[in-house]
């Protein structure tokens, strides 16, 4: 069983949806879901004044993976430009007996009426988490090897309007990994590649969204496309040669009276000599919950959701959701080689401000092996 606590949310199509401070997984806690929990950009519903409005999350957990320990993070709303987006400013910490400590931060704005649109995230990370190797066949085996993995993780992205609602810009990502196998479990065991314990990625690319929707955080009507492609260069200090491209696609279809459907298509593929934590892979972002993060991963994978959203009275709402996905050795070979993963479940909402449509979030979803716990801010996708 894997009980998986966010604090945050939104998986920000392409950008990691560091809208929170920290994400925490049974499995693999890499530290890019450490900052992939909050709010993602966008336009979202602003309080009428400039006045922040602060969250706090404390979220106590509890099991065998990670021990007893807590995740808490504070997100502040707020809105000094008066402008059609409001700024996040987020940061987290954890800690749990087990030894899994961390702490994250996350910032967003946008300037001149939301031209230009401005994020950062860093976090750092010391964990314990399994290694279940790579492809489908070791992903249906389940055999995992624990890893202690320290990492530090930078992303920046800067994104200009290029044409009524479409954006271009560049991103930049930089992780510094320091990993170490248990010294204790048998040799026979699933082991990253050596090189790749012990590495530096750092990785420049173009980056593009195209946004109609009415609000990033509970959105109701339009849609949110997005793509990264990023390059792995000696020259910036990466230890490998290779890229990764990453594709989104989010329509919100409103129904009724307090009813929207939700419908997310997600496409990721890594070039070249990639090492095991780039890699496509579920259960480190929102494209399929119900995954042990790494269990599934592979050169290639491809997902679709679709998403019940009812307001059920005052702040209240839930949610019901299926998901299908898979992985493949590449992108060419997705459909005579990939291997289809199905996921599903149900979620309560409730929206703590009133003059902000921001919301927190319980998730309970089933994939094909494991179900797993979610709380975290704003919707999923």
């Amino acid at each position: 069983m894997i009980r998986r606590y966010r604090l945050g949310c939104v998986a920000l199509t392409s950008v990691p949806c560091l809208s929170a401070g920290m994400a925490m997984a049974q499995s693999e806690t890499d530290a890019n879901s450490l900052s992939r929990a909050l709010p993602a950009e966008g336009r979202t519903a602003a309080s009428p004044t400039r006045k922040p409005q602060i969250l706090f999350a404390p979220v106590p957990l509890s099991n065998p993976a990670t021990g007893t320990g807590l995740a808490a993070g504070a997100i502040a709303f707020y809105n000094p430009n008066a402008a059609p987006q409001q700024w996040i400013s987020a940061g987290g910490i954890i800690y749990t007996s087990r030894g899994t400590r961390g702490v994250g931060a996350f910032h967003s704005m946008s300037f001149d009426k939301d031209r230009l649109r401005f994020s950062a995230s860093l976090s750092y990370i010391d964990d314990r988490n399994d290694y279940y190797g790579i492809g489908a066949a070791a992903g249906d085996d389940g055999i995992h090897r624990e890893i202690d993995s320290k990492q530090l993780n930078i992303d920046l992205q800067a994104l200009m309007r290029v044409f009524p609602r479409g954006y271009a810009g560049i991103r930049y990502r930089l992780r510094t990994t320091d990993a170490r196998l248990k010294e204790a479990e048998a040799e026979s065991l699933p082991a990253p590649p050596l090189d790749a314990m012990n590495s530096n990625l750092s990785a420049i690319g173009p980056s593009f969204a195209y946004d109609t929707r009415d609000s990033a955080t509970q959105p109701h009507r339009g849609m949110m496309l997005s793509a990264n492609w990023l390059f792995g260069l000696r020259a910036l200090g990466d230890s490998y040669s290779h890229d990764k491209l990453q594709m989104a696609a989010n329509a919100y279809l409103p129904i009724g009276s307090g009813t929207v459907i939700a419908l997310r298509g997600a496409l990721c593929a890594a070039g070249g000599n990639a090492p095991y934590y780039d890699l496509c892979l579920f259960g480190a972002n929102n494209d399929l919950r119900g995954y042990v993060t790494g269990r599934y991963r592979d050169k290639a994978s491809w997902a679709t959701q679709a998403e019940w959203r009812q307001h059920v009275s005052g702040r209240w709402g839930a949610t019901a959701f299926v998901g299908l996905g898979g992985i493949a050795p590449s992108a060419g070979t997705i459909i005579d080689k990939g291997k289809l993963l199905p996921a599903g479940g149900i979620g309560l909402r409730y929206r703590p401000f009133r003059s902000n449509d921001v919301q927190l979030r319980v998730d309970l979803a089933a994939g094909k092996d494991d179900h797993a716990v979610y709380v975290g801010i704003a919707e999923a996708f």
